[in-house]
């Protein structure tokens, strides 16, 4: 699907990037906040700035190896309100992949832990803690206090109650997990207005001009991007056979994901068994061979799974955390709305599930 024309947004107010110091203006950026973030004022303009100061973004989940990178990537950018909701406390393997905990913070609570040193980046970003499992799923006022909701590895029936409250309520909304080497983001987006530079040629002899170009992209909910994609419908693209390697480790998110769906909830054990027979009815319901994900990948993928490696964990929260920058900000085009990282091939791709 092509990107809409944007009309009537407030992105209209986002001028041409521009190569000048950053100065105080009226839009409220101070001589301080100018020198602080020069760089990023450089690269997507004083509007988008502002939009990421005045946000209110919320990680929840497990605040582990994804959400650590994703929250100090964050921080640094000067979000206005930064939440962290977590009822888990400091494991000893979380020291493997969570570079703001240390050997005494065993036992205690991860984001309780955490908030006091990442506050140290930025003392411009308000930063609360939350600690009550309850409010992620139930308490609708505490989630309207943000503006767009990040949940990290937890189980697909969590992501998809999630992203259901979330429609509800109107937040735009990412989920991502941790598998090992391997990682994925999921987004729903609800309808996304952007902004991208694009280049245009001018008179012989000019350097080409950059002109902001508007746009917009409709998302879909978790479910239907999970269970509803048919990858052999017309006008898709056809999944050719030397690539295959390189959609391996989607086939097995996919059906994993497909079968915690029909789980009971978090905890519920997959075995290579339970999982071997899904694939082989889910991957022929969106259109793809069984035989493309084989034995040895779904043992090896469940081996890692509940595991952490950091630079991976460093890979899919750098893009994660940089897509919802953009996605606050207005500029550049978010994942849509499927990433999975291949940790073994160290390579991502990006698919547009059920949209």
């Amino acid at each position: 699907m092509s990107p809409a024309p944007v009309s009537n947004s407030s992105l209209d107010a986002i001028p041409p990037p521009s190569h000048s110091q950053p100065t105080a203006s009226a839009s409220g950026i101070t001589e301080d906040e100018a020198a602080l973030y020069d760089r990023q004022l450089r690269l997507w303009g004083v509007e988008a700035q502002n939009r990421m100061r005045a946000s209110h973004i919320l990680l929840c989940g497990s605040f582990r190896g994804i959400s650590t990178e994703v929250a100090k990537n964050i921080v640094l950018a000067g979000v206005g309100r930064v939440g962290l909701l977590d009822c888990g406390k400091v494991e000893w393997k979380d020291l493997g992949s969570g570079y703001w905990e240390r050997e005494e913070d065993v036992g205690q609570f991860r984001v309780e832990v955490v908030a006091p040193r990442l506050q140290l980046l930025n003392p411009r970003v308000q930063i609360t803690t939350h600690t009550e499992e309850k409010e992620l799923l139930s308490d609708e006022n505490f989630l309207n206090g943000f503006d767009l909701i990040v949940l990290t590895d937890r189980d697909a029936k969590t992501i998809s109650k999630m992203n259901e409250l979330c429609r509800k309520l109107g937040k735009k909304f990412f989920a991502a997990a941790s598998v090992g080497i391997h990682g994925w983001i999921f987004a729903d987006l609800l309808q996304h207005d952007f902004v991208i530079d694009e280049q245009k040629s001018s008179a012989r002899g000019e350097a080409p001009k950059v002109v902001p170009l508007k746009l917009s992209r409709s998302y879909c909910p978790f479910e239907q991007a999970v269970q509803k994609h048919d990858f052999a419908a017309k006008g898709q693209k056809k999944l050719r056979k030397k690539t295959m390697k390189k959609r391996e480790v989607l086939w097995a998110v996919l059906s994993t994901l497909s079968l915690e769906l029909e789980q009971s909830g978090e905890g519920s054990r997959i075995t290579v068994e339970t999982l071997r027979q899904k694939a082989d009815q889910y991957l022929p319901s969106i259109g793809v061979p069984s035989t493309d994900l084989t034995d040895p990948i779904i043992s090896r993928f469940l081996s890692l799974t509940g595991h952490e490696f950091a630079p991976s964990c460093a890979v899919v929260g750098g893009i994660l955390g940089q897509d919802v920058l953009n996605t606050v900000g207005g500029k550049e085009e978010p994942v849509r709305n499927f990433m999975v990282f291949d940790g073994d091939l160290g390579e991502g791709g990006v698919w547009a599930l059920g949209c």
